[in-house]
């Protein structure tokens, strides 16, 4: 029942019980008394706990007219609310897949399921999926990770003992679980080879531009945004997986992002493939070239871009100003366009620092501890 059907229900058994105690009010229960019988009244200015009950009910329906919710108009049927909708999270969540995306994951996977019914033997096992049991599936994914459980062997997240949360169980069976991820597909296999040889992405990058693309649409960032990258843990075979022991993953799909300084969100993407084939999808890895292109929702809006020293230099300041992006972030000392002072620090007191001035650019050297090398902040606007 909707919320506004609700409330018509509510106001509409209101007013009945209103109704009914003025109709009992206004009936007259006389008896048939008796010539002669003397009539006695006997005043109290008590009354017992039950009728005090049935008052103070009555009272409670009277101020609930005017405490009530909505407001009804005069024509009996338009619905007024005297507070503001409650905003519902999970329809902000589905801004980011549209049709056209669960089509392609839908679509696909069915027909990588079809080819593997002989392996299984009986039907029921690879019957083809739709869009609710695939948003069931990464609601079990997303919910594991929660829950602290994403790393538990699957028998294990689908227990019954009551180590694991039942929700898991209740959503599918193990087996179907691990049937659709071993033939969760985002592409056509039959042209994967030939698009594979153009693009290391090629068997999700329709999907992962469409995901991109709305995370651009959808959100306008705060005035703050910065630029870094990110290594997702995975182990798997991947042809431009990475390998960072200063990570905590340490292995990993390493990926740059641009998102809001703010509110923490993702406004633009892009994965490392390292070289590309030749092709539409070969481009430049240089940190000059990777900040501009993630910077492209962003250009001409005046918005502050924060960096650190790997993408800082004097030319990607002096690019982004002239699309209308001030940067402020760290530079490496063996930048050719700091000036030599800047870069030995061995004779200057602790907490010291020092300027230098250029148009529209800072460049500040600061020691922050004794036997400590110089920090370099950069700051273009």
């Amino acid at each position: 029942m909707s919320y506004e059907a609700e409330q018509q229900k509510l106001q509409h058994l209101l007013e009945e019980c209103l109704s009914d105690e003025s109709d009992e009010n206004d009936n007259n229960y006389d008896d048939n008394e008796e010539e002669g019988e003397e009539d006695n009244v006997e005043e109290r200015e008590e009354s017992t706990d039950t009728e005090q009950e049935f008052e103070d009910v009555a009272t409670q329906l009277d101020s609930h007219r005017e405490d009530r919710l909505i407001f009804i108009g005069k024509d009996g049927t338009t619905i007024w609310r005297k507070h503001p909708l409650r905003k519902i999270v999970r329809r902000g969540a589905k801004k980011y897949s549209d049709s056209s995306a669960w089509y392609l994951i839908i679509e696909n996977t069915n027909k990588y399921l079809a080819s593997a019914s002989d392996y299984y033997g009986r039907e029921t096992y690879t019957r083809p999926t739709n869009k609710i049991e695939i948003q069931a599936l990464l609601g079990i994914l997303l919910l594991s990770g929660v829950k602290k459980c994403n790393h538990l062997n699957a028998e294990d997240l689908f227990k019954t003992n009551g180590t694991v949360p039942e929700i898991f169980m209740l959503i599918m069976s193990c087996l179907r679980f691990r049937i659709l991820l071993r033939y969760l597909r985002f592409d056509n296999m039959a042209t994967r080879a030939e698009r594979q040889s153009a693009d290391k992405l090629a068997p999700c990058r329709i999907l992962f531009e469409s995901i991109v693309e709305n995370c651009k649409k959808k959100y306008s960032t705060s005035h703050y945004v910065t630029v870094d990258e990110k290594l997702e843990g995975f182990r798997g075979r991947c042809a431009f997986r990475q390998y960072i022991p200063s990570k905590p993953n340490k292995y990993g799909i390493k990926i740059y992002a641009l998102s809001d300084a703010k509110m923490y969100y993702t406004a633009n993407l892009e994965v490392y493939l390292g070289t590309q084939p030749e092709g539409p999808f070969s481009v430049s890895n240089s940190a000059l070239a990777l900040v501009d292109r993630l910077c492209q929702p962003i250009r001409g809006t005046g918005r502050n871009l924060t960096t650190d020293k790997f993408f800082t230099s004097l030319e990607l300041a002096e690019l982004l100003l002239s699309q209308k992006i001030t940067t402020v972030g760290t530079i490496r000392k063996n930048k050719r366009a700091l000036p030599p002072e800047f870069v030995n620090g061995k004779n200057r007191p602790v907490a010291t620092s020092m300027f230098a001035y250029r148009d529209n650019c800072t460049l500040v050297s600061y020691i922050p501890k004794k036997r400590k090398k110089c920090a370099f902040h950069f700051h273009y606007a």
